[in-house]
């Protein structure tokens, strides 16, 4: 099993996840964002997201401490029905933006975290397990629309550039993640639908070990330029 990309202990391979994860062996911590129901049509496993996320749970390795699933606001939480019960629930966190968009009329304040398995251990600045974090800002690679400074107001849906026209139809807020990253991993990370490497990313400004799999080799490239490209921020998240 040949990497696709591997430096300062980020490892990222090609290919289906539920063929890779059994290769892995045991692991600490599986944050990811999973191919959602009413997904964009164009990720890979869109026609069976639900079959997709249970087969990558059963392939998972059991002695794995916990798992992070990251939604959307409006995603059905009925999808995570095929998590296995060993992983116990043990909290949602509320990802929230500090200036909301929208999805036709449905206001999107957010994003949503849901957390399984074994609490994370206490360290300084972590001694709760919080459930809520506010991103202030978007990521630029990811900026779907601009703001009109003439008459400052958000532009309409039709002005904004489409989902599928982003370097990635389904991102995630880096802020977000690296909170994530924090609140639940100690050393390392595991992120089986890793797309453009937001996960990744996260863990290595966080000095964690991280392997992201992507069946996608166009998202495996921009996942490792943007890695390629980042320096360590070694500034704690509270």
């Amino acid at each position: 099993m040949k990497p696709f990309y591997e430096r300062n202990g980020i490892t990222i391979y090609c290919g289906d996840c539920r063929e890779i994860l059994p290769q892995l062996g045991p692991g600490e911590t599986v944050i990811t964002d999973p191919v959602w129901p009413n997904s964009l049509p164009s990720l890979i496993g869109a026609d069976n997201p639900q079959q997709l996320f249970k087969e990558m749970c059963e392939s998972l390795h059991p002695d794995i401490k916990r798992l992070v699933v990251q939604l959307g606001c409006d995603s059905d939480p009925r999808f995570l029905a095929g998590i296995p019960e060993h992983w116990p629930f043990i909290r949602v966190c509320w990802l929230d933006y500090a200036r909301p968009g929208y999805k036709g009329r449905l206001l999107y304040t957010g994003d949503v975290a849901y957390a399984y398995g074994i609490p994370p251990a206490t360290i300084d600045g972590r001694f709760l397990i919080s459930g809520a974090f506010m991103s202030t800002r978007p990521d630029r690679l990811f900026n779907r629309g601009t703001v009109n400074k003439a008459r400052k107001h958000r532009p309409l849906s039709s002005d904004r550039t489409p989902y599928d026209g982003l370097p990635h139809p389904a991102p995630r807020r880096l802020e977000h993640v690296r909170w994530l990253v924090h609140q639940f991993s100690d050393a390392e990370v595991l992120d089986p639908f890793a797309g453009s490497g937001t996960t990744l990313l996260a863990a290595k400004q966080l000095n964690r070990r991280a392997i992201g799999i992507e069946i996608n080799e166009k998202y495996c490239e921009l996942a490792a330029a943007r890695l390629s490209q980042e320096v360590f921020n070694l500034t704690e998240i509270t």
